[in-house]
């Protein structure tokens, strides 16, 4: 939500566009509410059939500015609630209907309470003055936006208040997403980091006569690789977010390709107590343009998956053959704890992180970024090609990677 003053009248002002009412329609509506009042406070008079002929079309005219009004604000897309002195619900339109439901619904929210915040005041300066700083509220299983506003007569006085509404659930969860990105980079970048420091002051404390250490320099050099990586990674992610990722056309000879991610992997496979098979088909076959060092980057991701969701004792195979003379397939196979219906339609966004649990319901929450499936994704189709998955909880995964032999220009 905005705190800009113009923009929560700008929501009003549009009634302007759509027909006759104006702002001022909101202040008729309720002066007209007040003047019932009022005169159903007066004294009995003489003539009670004149008196209630004018009760009768006072009310009729009420309600007509309440169908104009109510047929102007379902134009609107933002939410409008009214609500009247007395604390009577005046307005709600379509838009805030499918937002809170039925009117019950908004005493049994937060909204009651917004409605209830500004009770003391009383004098505004304008016709449709806003109160305190946009907030925002859970409604329904959804994060709405809400903005409190006073609606006045010319002279300040204040006749009602206003609620505009607007569902903010995806900028929310933008929010919490970017929150837990800075937390996750926090924690990944903390333990090469660590090693580094660590081993540079060892290095810096020893004698300057004695030679470096060449066990503590192929330490550093590791750990510095591992941060130059993530950087690269990083840096690679922004540009598919933005749409502007390229790749190189090479020739890349996937055998060689598939056993180097493998074997680069060996230390942490053994370390998951796991087996590790590759088979491969019509190897003759197994021959792309591409670009080698992504595609490493993105079979390293699903491998890396497969590794860190299955429990020791399992294992994984990595299969490739030449599907035609156009295009090849590579396939991860794992016996893991498999993807749940919830999570399985959100593997492949950025950033998302689900909750895998094994057979006896231990959740597992291994390190990283939650991007590793979003980058394979987003190398394969770089290349023309796709990815998809098949899995079943408790029965492991299938990630099939299939790239065309030429990438399109």
């Amino acid at each position: 939500m905005t705190n800009n003053p113009r923009e929560i009248s700008g929501v009003i002002s549009r009634v302007n566009t759509l027909g006759t009412a104006t702002e001022a329609l909101f202040s008729r509506l309720y002066r007209g509410l007040r003047r019932r009042a009022i005169q159903e406070s007066r004294p009995s008079e003489p003539d009670l059939t004149d008196r209630n002929r004018q009760l009768q079309r006072a009310v009729r005219r009420r309600d007509i500015e309440i169908e104009r009004l109510n047929a102007i604000l379902a134009t609107i897309s933002e939410g409008i609630i009214m609500q009247d002195l007395e604390g009577r619900i005046i307005v709600v339109n379509a838009a805030a209907r499918r937002l809170i439901g039925s009117r019950k619904d908004i005493w049994d929210s937060e909204l009651g309470t917004l409605f209830n915040a500004y009770r003391d005041v009383t004098q505004v300066e304008s016709e449709l003055a806003p109160l305190g700083e946009p907030t925002r509220i859970q409604v329904n299983n959804m994060i709405l936006g809400a903005q409190v506003a006073a609606v006045a007569d010319g002279q300040g006085e204040r006749l009602g208040t206003l609620i505009v509404l607007r569902d903010v659930t995806r900028d929310a969860l933008s929010d919490r997403l970017k929150n837990e990105f800075v937390t996750a980079i926090s924690h990944e970048l903390r333990t090469p980091m660590a090693v580094i420091k660590g081993m540079s002051d060892v290095m810096m404390n020893q004698p300057p006569d004695r030679p470096p250490n060449r066990r503590f320099l192929e330490t550093l050099s590791r750990n510095v690789d591992i941060l130059d990586r993530m950087i690269v990674e990083l840096l690679d992610i922004s540009e598919m977010s933005a749409s502007a990722f390229s790749i190189r056309r090479d020739p890349v000879n996937l055998e060689e390709l598939i056993w180097n991610v493998v074997n680069g992997m060996t230390p942490e496979i053994k370390r998951a107590q796991l087996d590790v098979a590759v088979m491969l088909r019509d190897v003759a076959r197994l021959q792309i343009v591409g670009d080698d060092q992504r595609l490493r980057w993105s079979l390293g991701h699903l491998l890396q998956n497969a590794v860190r969701y299955t429990e020791p004792g399992g294992h994984i195979i990595v299969t490739a053959s030449g599907s035609d003379a156009k295009r090849v397939a590579i396939q991860v196979v794992d016996t893991g704890v498999g993807i749940s219906k919830k999570d399985l339609p959100h593997v492949f966004e950025r950033f998302y992180r689900g909750e895998p649990r094994t057979a006896s319901g231990k959740l597992l929450d291994p390190r990283g970024l939650g991007q590793g499936l979003f980058v394979a994704r987003s190398v394969a189709e770089a290349h023309g090609g796709y990815l998809t998955v098949r899995s079943e909880p408790g029965h492991g995964s299938i990630f099939t990677m299939v790239l065309p032999v030429t990438p399109p220009s």
